[in-house]
């Protein structure tokens, strides 16, 4: 476990990635259950699951689409997955959404949030998209809070495995790097969580994020157009690629 004296003076100049707890293949279920209940409220503060379903009802205007497939790529808990699918229904939007995660524990965790009128619009899977070939296409693909947790090679991966399987969109909404972002990971996750993992895993994000520039050099490295650049509530960034073929 870290101190708490570690989160008070940070380095935020550069990525700091080192491994968070909630990534240890060997965190006790009760804890992780614990996690994700605590995310799921960040998440729904940070209204998640509106940002990225915006980007999609929009898409869906411009080209005329009336039924599209879905891919969260690390689902996690799902509870912005079955959100984004409810928002696309409230809209018009006929959409089939799937979920995937590496862990069977939030796999099982989001099926749960699946209440009666959502089972038939999302599919959760237990699938690791950067260790396994791309399965399916998707017109859109995206992940939320997802790249921070990756090193600079598996990020270039994960943009290449997401161009490769959308036809239409690839969105990634993200954590942005800077003193403003830390503190209110450190202040918001002690607020809207019990959970000591989320109490040492969100400083941790913010550390491990990329900023702006970062993450245009990353896209440029992976020979992908470069992307648009939102920011939004909490102090984050959505990143948008057309990925018309």
């Amino acid at each position: 476990m870290y101190r708490e004296d570690e989160f008070l003076v940070v380095n935020l100049a550069k990525r700091n990635l080192v491994g968070e707890l909630m990534d240890d293949p060997n965190l006790a279920k009760k804890d992780h259950l614990q996690a994700l209940r605590g995310l799921r409220r960040v998440n729904q503060l940070s209204r998640t699951a509106s940002v990225i379903s915006n980007a999609i009802i929009q898409l869906c205007k411009r080209e005329k689409l009336t039924s599209i497939r879905v891919l969260d790529l690390a689902c996690g808990g799902g509870d912005v997955t079955v959100q984004v699918s409810k928002l696309l229904k409230q809209a018009g939007v006929s959409a089939e959404v799937h979920g995937w995660d590496c862990s069977q524990t939030a796999i099982d965790f989001a099926r749960r949030q699946c209440d009666f009128g959502n089972k038939s619009q999302v599919q959760f899977d237990v699938a690791n998209a950067l260790a396994e070939a791309p399965k399916g296409s998707f017109d859109v693909v995206y992940c939320t809070l997802f790249l921070h947790h990756l090193s600079d090679d598996e990020a270039n991966q994960l943009l290449g495995v997401m161009w490769q399987m959308a036809s239409q969109l690839v969105l990634i909404d993200d954590l942005r790097r800077s003193t403003i972002g830390y503190a209110l990971a450190v202040v918001g996750c002690q607020l809207l969580s019990r959970s000591p993992i989320v109490h040492v895993d969100g400083p941790l994000s913010v550390r491990a994020a990329f900023n702006e520039t970062e993450i245009l050099d990353l896209s440029d490295r992976c020979d992908l157009p470069r992307p648009t650049i939102e920011r939004h509530w909490p102090h984050r960034f959505l990143l948008t690629w057309t990925a018309k073929k």
